[in-house]
């Protein structure tokens, strides 16, 4: 069942006039809907206009770009980074850019669409995965290979241990990783998984992704060497395409108190689910992550009778397994968990 709204939800929408809690989507911090960060966006929306259309190649230029490349490298650990209109557009690019200078591509089980070339190869398991590197090794004379991957794959797989991930010969492998549902999350101040990546010592690492999810910024993002950021940079893809919005990227720059502030708050309402669930509630479950995977269609049903809304819908196609997810962020309150808590536990006790 779809729902249409004239509103961004929060915790909550209105739907054919009710009240519904909303545990659902993608925006973990509740940033969209926060008026201190609305404000900073509009401010900076006077200073630098809604969008800037023009090429980054052009010689006219906005220093925000380059601003906010150093700011993010920085902060996320990566020697240099690259800014793009989306993250789906960050992994377009990286895709094309190893096909043209052939590498042999593979992708780790439950790559993000994005990721995947139709040159690329994607395994089932990561068993597979190991026996076709080492095939790969010692039969090719080419040790241009790249792996992609997701940090968070919503199985468990890979954050935050990437125990499978570890036994791989990565050494060989240049790794290139979408932090789409770790920006803003994962790390100490939310920069991602860049610095916990790089302890796997694989022959280079890439992290690339979306800033639209947790941290609310209309943003592709790629972190790496400075000599592959300066390759991505010349590709016609990346001249020929807009940049994010300047103003979106200055408030975010802008707004680390107010992210620190909020990934507090998501992290005690995690700590207040964890708590109160009942242990028979078969879950997926990430560390330190605000998703959980269920496998239920009665029990999405009987929260929705209950007014409590959950991610419900086949991705990423119309043939695809059925995606359930309860989703928490800041702005839930105690009582609203609790009410969720509340309405599974008592599912589980009568079925």
């Amino acid at each position: 069942m779809n729902h249409y709204l004239n509103k961004a939800p929060g915790s909550k929408l209105k739907n054919s006039g009710q009240d519904i809690l909303y545990f659902g989507g993608t925006a973990y911090l509740g940033l969209q809907t926060d008026p201190d960060f609305q404000d900073l966006l509009i401010k900076n929306i006077r200073q630098l206009g809604t969008n800037w259309g023009a090429s980054r190649k052009s010689n006219i230029r906005l220093a925000v770009f380059e601003e906010f490349e150093t700011y993010l490298s920085r902060r996320s650990g990566s020697e240099s980074c690259l800014c793009v209109s989306s993250g789906y557009m960050a992994g377009q690019m990286l895709k094309r850019h190893f096909s043209e200078q052939g590498f042999t591509m593979f992708c780790a089980p439950n790559t993000h669409p994005a990721l995947i070339h139709e040159n690329s190869r994607l395994f089932r398991n990561y068993d597979e995965l190991g026996v076709s590197l080492e095939e790969h090794f010692n039969s090719s004379n080419s040790k241009n290979l790249v792996l992609f991957l997701d940090t968070i794959d919503f199985s468990g797989l890979n954050f935050p241990d990437f125990t499978s991930l570890k036994k791989l010969p990565l050494e060989n492998v240049i790794v290139v990783a979408d932090d789409s549902h770790g920006f803003g999350l994962i790390g100490k101040d939310g920069y991602g998984s860049y610095e916990l990546l790089s302890e796997l010592r694989s022959k280079e690492l890439i992290v690339c992704g979306s800033l639209g999810k947790a941290l609310a910024t209309p943003s592709g993002v790629i972190l790496g060497s400075e000599k592959r950021m300066k390759k991505l940079s010349d590709m016609e893809f990346f001249a020929g395409g807009s940049p994010p919005s300047p103003a979106a990227l200055k408030c975010l720059m802008e707004a680390e108190e107010i992210v620190k502030n909020r990934k507090a708050r998501l992290e005690k309402n995690r700590e207040v689910f964890v708590k109160n669930i009942s242990s028979e509630f078969q879950m997926t479950a990430i560390d330190h992550h605000p998703v959980f995977g269920y496998h239920n269609e009665a029990l999405t049903a009987h929260l929705l009778e209950k007014n409590i809304l959950t991610t419900n819908f086949r991705y990423p196609a119309v043939t695809s397994p059925l995606v359930s997810k309860i989703v928490l962020n800041a702005d839930h309150t105690e009582q609203d968990i609790l009410q969720l808590t509340e309405a599974i536990n008592s599912f589980l006790e009568a079925t």
